[in-house]
């Protein structure tokens, strides 16, 4: 549905190619750059260890994992994909005496949607999902066991691929994983016991608001199209948190049309079926930033594009988030102004929390705003812009990252001719309660032009972690399709060090396919990178942080 709507807007213009181009790379991470030195010594430095498995071959896309289903002390590889006959298959890979070896080869059942990686009862679970249950699948048996019984309203894109779909998360702050899965009349909701059970679900939550709406040119509505691999973080988008109650225990907490719904916490760890309501003089328009996909369905496509259109306001509930450090739960709100689709400006609003006898209430007054430069903000649903709340110097307050693909004219020419993505990228350090006007870092990513590339377009991978175990987040880029740069984090004004380490290693031609893991259980992160072939078998690099 996503990678549809925003061809509809390219197409109507005729500009086919240019939509292809630039949509291979809207729904990913981005990069940038840093200023600040600071002395070798005082910053841990960054090596890894390579690893490289072979994973076979197959026409399809291979889901790849990673998890200690096996009971060792590095984790699996957990590879779920589709053959030519339409067989779902299970490969693990694990590590031992030096080298990665092929130890579970299984089929997974024919129904099988989505799968997962949980924690239960203190050992890893590859969680699988067909219509009417959740299972979790046996390592010592090579079964898959009913987990619970659930149905939601998930419709595969791709009846060739099973994705992987995050719905595991600690809701009640206990320390093991719960399950948490949208559909689209509310939220089931179950938590995991002590024992490794797991509590009858219950739905929780208003159905959707935009069930019955269209996303631009979209010829279904919201609820035909349903929950698949992109759509479920929309969903999830609505789910807050916060101890609404001040008792020390998170609470359930989702909008609903005029008042937000509160399922509190028992002293147990389980959720109430039942909410009680509150209401907040904070002014927005809806919530989750899915909701501005929705905003633009009647409108013009020349006029939306290119801004020959009113200017328009929309105020969208970000978060809950104790963004300054003082326990309480801040609310933030994303306000919108534009007339183009590719160029709205943004602000970020904190209002501040305050417990009462009654609950939380929000000062209708700002308090601290960010005004990130970039003007993608609109385009938020679709990847172009996206946001990250992070402490990433460990001074108990949030720090925010904003990246921004460059949608003008200029970054649509170089995606189609020179083969490259532009994207800049601002920090925004937190102290003492407030934000600076100024963003405390700020990166153009301009990888070189490559105008005699005919087919791949190079995408600058971010990604943030802590790699050298000093509790800072670092910076990763791809600097180009052999090389990638490491930035590491710095406590102070400017957040990372000004000049990164190379690391020359192969870059994926897919963004979704690199990311971090903790491979080894060190509280380092290790990048983990799918090399998917159509010629060639396939191949999983590892660089393992020491």
């Amino acid at each position: 549905m996503l990678v549809r709507v925003y061809m509809h807007i390219f197409s109507s213009l005729s500009l086919h190619m240019l939509s292809i181009t630039v949509l291979y790379v809207c729904f990913f991470g981005c990069a940038k750059t840093i200023r600040e030195d600071v002395k070798p010594d005082t910053v841990k430095p960054f090596s890894f260890e390579q690893h490289k498995v072979s994973i076979g071959t197959n026409k399809h896309q291979q889901t790849v994992l990673t998890g200690f289903l096996l009971g060792g002390d590095f984790a699996e590889l957990v590879l779920v994909s589709v053959d030519k006959d339409k067989i779902r298959n299970l490969h693990i890979y694990a590590f031992r005496d030096n080298q990665w070896d092929l130890s579970v080869d299984n089929k997974l059942n024919e129904k099988v949607l989505f799968v997962d990686i949980a924690t239960i009862d203190g050992r890893d679970r590859l969680i699988t999902y067909q219509p009417g249950r959740l299972s979790w699948f046996d390592a010592d048996s090579l079964i898959e066991r009913k987990l619970m019984s659930i149905t939601t309203n998930y419709n595969p894109i791709n009846v060739n691929e099973i994705p992987h779909v995050d719905i595991t998360r600690d809701l009640n702050g206990d320390g093991i994983d719960d399950i948490v899965i949208p559909d689209v009349d509310g939220f089931w909701v179950s938590t995991q016991l002590n024992n490794g059970t797991f509590t009858t679900p219950i739905k929780v939550g208003p159905p959707d608001p935009f069930l019955d709406e269209i996303t631009l040119e979209d010829a279904r509505n919201y609820r035909e199209v349903g929950i698949n691999r992109m759509t479920v973080q929309w969903y999830l988008s609505r789910f807050h948190q916060m101890d609404y109650n001040q008792d020390g225990r998170n609470d359930i907490v989702l909008w609903n049309r005029d008042h937000f719904d509160v399922y509190l916490q028992n002293t147990e760890g389980r959720f109430s079926a039942t909410s009680v309501a509150f209401t907040t003089d904070v002014p927005f328009d809806t919530d989750g930033a899915y909701s501005i996909a929705f905003g633009f369905s009647d409108e013009n496509m020349f006029s939306l594009i290119f801004g020959f259109r009113e200017n328009t306001e929309r105020r969208v509930l970000h978060t809950f988030r104790d963004m300054n450090g003082d326990g309480v739960t801040d609310m933030v709100i994303h306000a919108l102004q534009g007339r183009s689709i590719g160029k709205h400006r943004s602000i970020y609003e904190i209002y501040l929390g305050a417990a009462t006898a009654n609950g939380m209430v929000y000062d209708k007054n700002i308090g601290p705003t960010i005004k990130p430069r970039g003007q993608a903000g609109a385009l938020m649903p679709w990847g172009y812009s996206s946001v990250v709340m992070q402490d990433f110097d460990r001074n108990g307050e949030i720090d925010v990252m904003f990246n921004d693909v460059k949608t003008a004219i200029g970054g649509m020419t170089r995606a189609m001719v020179g083969k490259s993505i532009a994207i800049d990228l601002e920090f925004y350090r937190m102290e003492d309660g407030t934000y600076q006007n100024q963003p405390a870092t700020t990166r153009k990513i301009r990888p070189k032009l490559d105008i005699f590339e005919t087919e791949k377009v190079f995408f600058p991978a971010v990604l943030i972690g802590d790699v050298n175990g000093d509790g800072c987040m670092d910076l990763l880029t791809g600097k180009n399709w052999n090389e990638m740069h490491v930035f590491l984090g710095v406590q102070g004004e400017h957040l990372f060090m000004k000049r990164p380490q190379k690391v020359k290693i192969t870059m994926p031609e897919d963004e979704r396919n690199i990311r971090l893991v903790d491979i080894n259980r060190d509280n380092k992160k290790d990048i983990l990178i799918y090399h998917r072939s159509n010629t060639e078998t396939h191949q999983v690099t590892m660089l393992i942080s020491k």
